[in-house]
């Protein structure tokens, strides 16, 4: 399902991300959320209160994913292929939306009380001095059950006025054009809900950005010397 917003932007939602068993393997590979950082702060023009656990940027990575090295393997190998040229050409005709580099890969976690109220990402604000802008942010939910209250919604430039909310949050993906009226969030997470994701973002770079995953980059890369002298995560 591909629509267009009334200002002029494309949003959308998939089923059925991945085959079910692989999907089985990665909710229950999804990493311990009692290890994720607790946010409570205004973003975007609203305010957001939800747990964010590990995440690649480019804008601060440049490519290195030796900060991911503690996932499970089987969501290593979905980070890897996420810049695969087979997959980003398949969103790109799907989606109608350019790019060529992953940007952006987080994980999320929502509880009873988080939200996020209506904003937009700094991709789509005037002036945002971050060194990445994607063009397109893709949402995949990875929630045990199906259903579920708390979708992504999508919203009017009115910020009130819901255009489309996702259905469901087990095996399917939403997806909008980063746009300086592409606003959106998710509503309060009820006691009986909770809300799993994996955020990815693409951008349109010039020189496409390649994730640094050889041995020797593993080597000399600055932050595995870190760890090894101090013995955690940088």
């Amino acid at each position: 399902m591909i629509k267009v917003a009334p200002a002029g932007f494309r949003y959308g939602f998939v089923e059925n991300i991945f085959r079910e068993d692989i999907y089985e393997e990665l909710a229950k590979a999804f990493p311990d959320v009692s290890l994720f950082t607790f946010i409570d702060k205004p973003s975007g023009g609203g305010h957001k209160r939800f747990y964010v656990g590990p995440n690649y940027y480019s804008g601060k990575d440049w490519g290195c994913i030796c900060s991911m090295k503690q996932l499970p393997g089987i969501w290593q190998e979905v980070l890897r292929e996420s810049v695969s040229p087979e997959l980003i050409n398949l969103l790109q005709v799907t989606t109608g939306i350019k790019f060529n580099s992953l940007c952006n890969f987080g994980f999320a976690f929502g509880n009873e009380g988080c939200f996020q109220q209506s904003h937009i990402d700094g991709a789509a604000r005037p002036g945002d001095s971050a060194a990445i802008h994607s063009t397109i942010a893709c949402l995949l939910y990875l929630n045990n059950r199906a259903g579920g209250s708390t979708g992504t919604r999508i919203y009017a430039p009115d910020r009130k006025t819901i255009l489309f909310q996702a259905p469901n949050l087990r095996n399917s993906m939403s997806f909008f054009e980063q746009h300086p009226d592409s606003w959106h969030g998710f509503p309060l997470v009820p006691k009986s809900e909770e809300r799993r994701i994996v955020s990815l973002s693409y951008s349109q770079e010039s020189q496409p950005l390649i994730l640094k995953t050889s041995l020797t980059h593993r080597l000399i890369c600055k932050k595995n010397i870190k760890r090894l002298v101090y013995g955690k995560r940088t």
